[in-house]
């Protein structure tokens, strides 16, 4: 499999995964459950996974303070854009007008790259955002539209999710430390956030794991997701700038969205099916290699490697 196809399967696989554990998240919430105790057991019981897998296997996480430093602050943004403000968001909206506010993950990633690097983002990469954006906003804007007046402030306070994920996705790809593989990565991560997590989640104590105890299947589910997603997503990371990375948010709206029907009964709509040909074609052509773009937008086909 060439660099481009890779890249190509691993966004569709990452936003996949995470587009779904947000659906089953919802599940969960509606279901009453306490936000501080799913988030601790999604992300504590993956990184525990992962990291004994990772053990056993023979690999271990690098004990060098840039590492720590960075799995910690990368633990930081992934808490506060998920288990924070997303589930606090996700408990007021629609999972499928939620993922409204996820499709600007991308337009801000390489709005925070062009002004750190002062120069314009690639064109293949403005190109492929530009059409993802624009499938995901035939299906997402019509059920954006059917938010409540009461939940008005929820969406306006979503729009902090894709600046956070933004945020997230460049200082992963420019601080990424040097020999950390991407499954090290992303057992440290989910490890980290998990500890950052402990004392949001005693300072509730009467709203514990018990009332988890019911809801083990889907809470299994969400771990097994979250387990998949993040080995997807640091291998692209690792793989990929933060714009091409960035894209699994157009991935992860339209999962919500097909998800959203299947589990919750919304309609699709019409729309989804273009929508979800742009979206390919835009994950396709910002994942391209700079030399093979410019040389096919000359009409000079680059060789076979």
């Amino acid at each position: 499999m060439n660099a481009t196809a890779q890249r190509f399967a691993l966004t569709l696989a990452a936003g996949g995964l995470i587009g779904s554990g947000f659906v089953v998240a919802k599940l969960l919430l509606d279901a009453g459950a306490n936000p501080a105790a799913i988030a601790l057991v999604q992300v504590g019981g993956a990184g525990l996974f992962l990291g004994i897998a990772l053990k056993l296997g023979g690999g271990t996480l690098p004990f060098r303070r840039d590492t720590w430093r960075y799995l910690l602050v990368a633990a930081l943004i992934g808490i506060a854009a998920g288990p924070l403000l997303g589930q606090w968001v996700l408990a007021r909206i629609p999972a499928g007008v939620f993922t409204v506010a996820v499709t600007l993950s991308p337009m801000f990633t390489t709005l925070i790259n062009a002004g750190l690097d002062r120069r314009l983002p690639a064109p293949t990469t403005a190109l492929g955002i530009g059409i993802g954006l624009a499938g995901v906003l035939l299906v997402l804007v019509p059920r954006a539209q059917t938010v409540g007046p009461e939940q008005g402030l929820a969406l306006a306070l979503a729009l902090g999710v894709p600046v956070l994920l933004a945020a997230g996705n460049v200082y992963r790809s420019r601080r990424w430390p040097d020999r950390l593989p991407a499954p090290a990565a992303a057992a440290g991560t989910l490890l980290a956030q998990g500890l950052l997590l402990l004392p949001l989640f005693f300072a509730r104590p009467a709203a514990g794991s018990a009332e988890l105890l019911p809801l083990w299947p889907l809470l299994a589910a969400l771990v097994t997701i979250t387990i998949a997603g993040s080995l997807a997503a640091s291998t692209l990371q690792r793989v990929a700038g933060a714009a091409a990375f960035s894209q699994i948010g157009y991935v992860i709206a339209l999962t919500g969205v097909a998800a959203s029907a299947l589990v919750f009964g919304d309609a699709l709509g019409a729309l989804f099916w273009p929508a979800l040909a742009l979206v390919f074609a835009g994950v396709a052509i910002g994942n391209r290699p700079a030399a093979a773009a410019a040389s096919a937008m000359a009409g000079h086909p680059v060789p076979a490697r």
